[in-house]
């Protein structure tokens, strides 16, 4: 203790040591703030049970996964993720200067005070949900979601630690695991992480599950017995409804859970859909505190005026309002002539390959158009469709998806040959930016029925079709001829 890193960051304290780091409490001698510091441990246990050139080899990857850890910090913006304040070596071992979250781990809380009331179990779990639905959008899996990496700060605000071994989805992702390698916690692994294979953000959900059953039913989905082990049951044995452990679980919460947990990650819902069950059954603003009272209580900030700083993000991209220019003079209603000159603007940036702030401001204006002028009018497609292509084209697979979507379910009328085609196109767009969130068999399915469809189009039709279909069927077959991207 007393110890200056980087020549601003006295530590204080250390406050956790897992298997590959450990954090210190810090007082930032700059601004006068105390903050979190983790350091890539030097003693990593597991290190000492190879031979030299293997150790290197090891501590090469420990420190290649702790640089990834800090760029995903930097692009996870969300208030349920400690953000990345800086980073550097000291004494030749890298460290990562984060937000300093006191409170208690949800392990120390169900510890204490399991059983839980139902709001308060559901006031957790959707706050875990929104802060992964911030990772998926990216889209970035967890892989160690467990009570031991949510805490619970001193104002009841969840937040989700230890992205230390979470991985952006994408075929050329570096891999940074050995084969035989598993990664993730025994008691919250994914049949798939068990097995090695290919996770995907439904193995984030799955690992969820097996969080949020400990917090309805008061203890996990399975546990040891004399005949069968941890992992056999999570890959062989459904679990039983949390409402048979405790009263007062409702029906659509025993669904949920075993959805959750379903063997195939295809099963297994989105974190939106997560969250479209919870919510309801969640406390809202005005409610009373629980009784009796909690220390720390989450449920304080959904109790909270909607202005308060924990709402859901996880609806719609984060981009700004709409600035003055695109609104009337009074900046109560859009102005069309000024969105029709923005779409020209997103055109040419899609045209040049840099979709840039014209589209970003499309995007955050496309549910305000579509509110406002209905899905009947032209220039609401035309926002949309931009917006959609703009954000495919720069990275953002989740909220393309979002837009593609809704334009195959809401905006296209009719079901001539034209509509069936461009229904065709958007879901096959939908399909591939599901891809980048591993989603390969249902791309498959996907482009199975858009050949079905071009062969029942005219020519000109069928050849759009055919040339996005292609596309995806070449990048569904780079996927799975790269297996080894599967862990990292």
């Amino acid at each position: 203790m007393g110890e200056v890193v980087g020549g601003r960051y006295e530590l204080t304290e250390s406050i956790g040591k897992g298997g590959m780091a450990q954090v210190w409490r810090a007082r930032d001698l700059v601004i006068s703030r105390d903050v979190a510091v983790k350091f890539l441990r030097s003693d990593f246990v597991n290190l000492q049970q190879l031979d030299t050139r293997e150790r290197l080899a090891e501590h090469d990857v420990l420190r290649a996964r702790f640089r990834r850890e800090a760029t995903l910090l930097r692009r996870l913006d969300h208030h349920g993720i400690p953000e990345l304040y800086d980073q550097g070596s000291h004494q030749g071992m890298p460290y990562l200067v984060m937000r300093l979250v006191t409170g208690v781990t949800l392990h120390k809380f169900l510890a204490q005070y399991a059983p839980l009331p139902l709001t308060v179990a559901v006031a957790v779990a959707v706050q875990v949900a929104d802060a992964m639905a911030c990772a998926h959008t990216l889209p970035v899996v967890h892989r160690d979601l467990k009570p031991q990496n949510v805490m619970i700060s001193d104002e009841g605000v969840i937040a989700l630690l230890d992205f230390g071994i979470a991985k952006p989805l994408g075929i050329d992702v570096t891999q940074y695991t050995r084969h035989g390698s598993t990664l993730g916690s025994r008691g919250y692994q994914a049949p798939e992480q068990i097995l090695e294979k290919e996770p995907t953000t439904r193995t984030d959900i799955y690992s969820f599950g097996c969080v949020c059953y400990e917090l309805f039913a008061g203890r996990p989905p399975f546990v040891m017995d004399e005949t069968r082990g941890l992992v056999e049951q999570h890959l062989k044995v459904d679990p039983l409804p949390p409402g048979l452990y405790a009263a007062g679980v409702p029906e659509e919460l025993d669904d949920l859970m075993l959805r959750m947990l379903a063997k195939d990650p295809e099963q297994r819902p989105t974190v939106d859909e997560v969250l479209d069950v919870l919510s309801p059954l969640g406390p809202h603003p005005g409610d009373p505190e629980p009784q009796p009272r909690l220390r720390p209580d989450p449920t304080a900030p959904l109790r909270q005026p909607r202005d308060s700083p924990v709402e859901r993000q996880s609806q719609a991209p984060a981009f700004p309002t709409a600035p003055d220019p695109y609104t009337d003079a009074d900046g109560e209603w859009l102005n069309a002539h000024a969105l029709e000159v923005l779409c020209a603007a997103a055109e040419r940036e899609i045209h040049e390959g840099d979709p840039d702030d014209a589209v970003r401001h499309l995007a955050g204006l496309a549910d305000r158009a579509r509110a406002e002028w209905g899905s009947r009018r032209p220039l609401v497609r035309r926002i949309w469709e931009l917006a959609a292509e703009g954000l495919r084209l720069a990275g953002d697979c989740g909220g393309a998806a979002r837009f593609y979507q809704g334009i195959a379910d809401d905006l296209i009328r009719g079901d001539g040959p034209q509509e069936r085609a461009d229904r065709a196109v958007l879901r096959l767009r939908v399909a591939e930016c599901r891809l980048a969130f591993g989603e390969i068999e249902a791309a498959i399915g996907v482009v199975e029925v858009a050949g079905h469809v071009a062969a029942g189009l005219p020519m000109s039709l069928a050849s759009q079709v055919e040339k996005v279909r292609r596309e995806v069927d070449t990048d569904i077959a780079e996927r799975l001829a790269d297996p080894g991207a599967a862990q990292g």
